[in-house]
């Protein structure tokens, strides 16, 4: 490359990897951040107004002197050597070289350089641009983040840790609790009166209503491990699944179930599987008097979202409890019809979904039945740890 040597020549900046040298200092100065203009030799040749108000320097010190030795050197940096050279042996440009280093005046800074080359007209040389953008906020505040999140993800993995391992050692007294209370029962039976015997019943039910709190905190502590597998998942072939799971009890009580294809999906199939069957079971449980009617549809969103139905005619869910369900533990029985539960399932389903990077709502009225919506969103290309 041929540099024609001209100490008065000006700059602009350019909109691809080179420009042109035209109208010089004026455009310059009208750039607010920092900018350099170097000849060949990575001389400064033009500074605008932003550099000195920046870098606390007057053009005396500036103009002239070599790029490695403004502010005692500040400049000199191998990374940045590397990236000039470059710029001016191949004319490639380069962004967001990092210096990372304390100023005089400035304090520890954090400055990315952007670097392109100027083509001259025919009696004037070539010049090099440096654009100074300062990113010392922004890493600070990417850094508080990072802190923040690593300080969220330790807390979550702590209280899933205790979840698991609390309900875990639960079980064991619960068995022996359960396991003494039938056997009391079976060994003093002729001796038990109706009171003792219906005393007896509801501690037995008290403790498997307990197993089944149990059984759904592990589930629930379970969602988000990183042992999950996730895969290409057709929720059509999960859905069939879990209908033959049930095929008994929707005979049982005489029961419905259409359906329309389901999209595909990318996730964890058992986790998948989970929040069917707790929207099919709910939508079974939660029916009404009269045999349970349900529908499940599904379409894929222009997004690419996989969006599910599963629609009853059951009783309806009121206004001020539909957030309630997917609360943790909490139950709804509005119509007096005696169904237990943990609690668990729609909290559950819910934070499968969310760990899908999805959402799961209902929309339902009293009386008319409910229509609970599920959305998935998870790509191959997504990380699941980012929405755990």
């Amino acid at each position: 490359m041929t540099h024609r040597q001209d100490q008065n020549s000006s700059s602009e900046t350019p909109s691809s990897s080179t420009g042109t040298l035209a109208d010089p200092q004026r455009i310059v100065d009208t750039v607010h951040e920092p900018l350099l203009v170097l000849d060949a030799d990575l001389t400064v040749r033009q500074v605008n107004p932003a550099f000195y108000r920046v870098f606390s320097t007057e053009p005396d010190d500036t103009i002239g002197a070599s790029l490695y030795e403004l502010g005692g050197g500040h400049f000199d940096a191998p990374v940045l050597r590397e990236a000039l050279d470059r710029l001016l042996e191949q004319g490639e440009p380069f962004e967001k070289v990092e210096l990372d280093r304390a100023f005089e005046g400035l304090g520890r800074r954090v400055l990315h350089i952007n670097g392109r080359m100027l083509r001259a007209k025919a009696d004037e040389s070539d010049r090099l641009l440096l654009a100074i953008n300062d990113a010392t906020d922004r890493r600070r505040m990417e850094e508080t983040l990072r802190r923040r999140t690593e300080k969220l993800e330790r807390s979550n993995a702590d209280l899933e840790q205790f979840a698991y391992a609390a309900s875990h050692d639960l079980q064991e007294p619960l068995r022996m609790v359960s396991s003494y209370l039938q056997l009391l029962e079976r060994r003093y039976e002729e001796d038990l009166d109706e009171t003792a015997r219906e005393f007896i019943e509801y501690a037995v039910d008290g403790a498997e209503r307990m197993k089944a709190l149990i059984n759904g905190l592990l589930q629930y502590s379970r969602v988000g491990r990183k042992e999950d597998e996730f895969e290409e998942v057709d929720l059509g072939e999960v859905l069939t699944d879990v209908l033959d799971d049930v095929a008994r009890e929707i005979d049982r009580l005489g029961g419905t179930v259409t359906r329309e294809a389901l999209p595909t999906t990318y996730g964890s199939r058992d986790q998948l599987r989970r929040v069917f069957q707790n929207l099919i079971g709910n939508a079974l449980t939660y029916r009404g008097d009269a045999p349970p009617q349900i529908h499940v549809s599904g379409w894929t969103e222009p997004d690419g979202a996989a969006h599910v139905i599963v629609r009853d005619e059951g009783p309806g869910i009121p206004p001020e409890g539909q957030d309630k369900i997917f609360r943790i533990f909490t139950q709804l029985d509005p119509h007096g019809a005696g169904q237990e539960g943990s609690g668990m399932g729609l909290a559950l389903s819910q934070k499968v979904a969310q760990r899908h990077d999805g959402a799961l709502w209902v929309e339902s009225e009293p009386g008319e039945g409910s229509a609970f919506h599920l959305t998935l969103h998870l790509t191959p290309n997504a990380s699941r740890d980012d929405v755990a």
